[in-house]
């Protein structure tokens, strides 16, 4: 943000460079026959961008022919809703929860038992820094998983150990949101070596439409 008459000064003091005039100033970057328009942000307003086609530039009088059409924009990102799951580009895949983080975890609980997968272990996160007398947001996860399942992949890669069994984490951001997130198992797989035959894919695509549906059944509303 800057105020609009130093900008005008600025550019009074550069004649050799053109500038598009479309009721705000803005700045514009020239794709072929494509200019992007970059609004120019001033203290007392802020403009709208918008795609500009270039149907013939002046170099000799710095006039440029063009065509606005108006863009609509967004400046925030949309909140992901209770039963989207989101992908977040580190191999973890997260769902958001109405319920808090206790209850979040003994519905994951019971959605896998009742799926026939046994539960190894329930670790609160949470508990164990108050025990150390630390303060620490709602934070648990549970490890649960089949030896059938999981001993295919540990036999191509031993180091597939080191993720298995599988893994549900819920936590309480600092907004208060429940988030419970797990591994995907496409970057388990890629991370250890996995092979990459069509039974091992097969394994890995069943897994992940597995976990994905638990998950989501875990945040269902009542």
């Amino acid at each position: 943000f800057f105020p609009r008459h130093i900008f005008m000064q600025t550019m009074q003091h550069m004649p050799s460079i053109s500038m598009l005039l479309l009721q705000q100033l803005v700045l514009i970057t020239v794709f072929g026959g494509t200019a992007i328009v970059h609004p120019v942000v001033f203290a007392d307003d802020v403009t709208e961008p918008a795609i500009v086609m270039v149907s013939g530039m002046g170099e000799r009088n710095g006039t440029i022919n063009t065509t606005k059409m108006d863009v609509k924009t967004t400046t925030t990102m949309p909140e992901p809703r209770e039963d989207e799951c989101v992908h977040h580009g580190s191999g973890v895949a997260s769902v958001i929860s109405p319920y808090n983080v206790s209850t979040t975890i003994e519905r994951v609980l019971d959605v896998v038992r009742n799926a026939g997968f046994t539960v190894f272990a329930r670790v609160n996160h949470a508990q164990l820094a108050h025990d150390a007398n630390l303060f620490l947001l709602p934070n648990e996860v549970v490890m649960f998983g089949s030896p059938a399942g999981g001993t295919p992949f540990m036999q191509d890669s031993a180091l597939m150990g080191i993720d298995l069994p599988l893994k549900a984490h819920a936590h309480e951001d600092t907004d208060g949101v429940v988030h419970l997130s797990w591994n995907e198992p496409s970057y388990m797989t890629t991370r250890h070596g996995v092979s990459a035959d069509d039974a091992m894919e097969s394994r890995t695509t069943r897994m992940t439409v597995m976990l994905e549906q638990l998950m989501n059944e875990a945040v269902k509303g009542e």
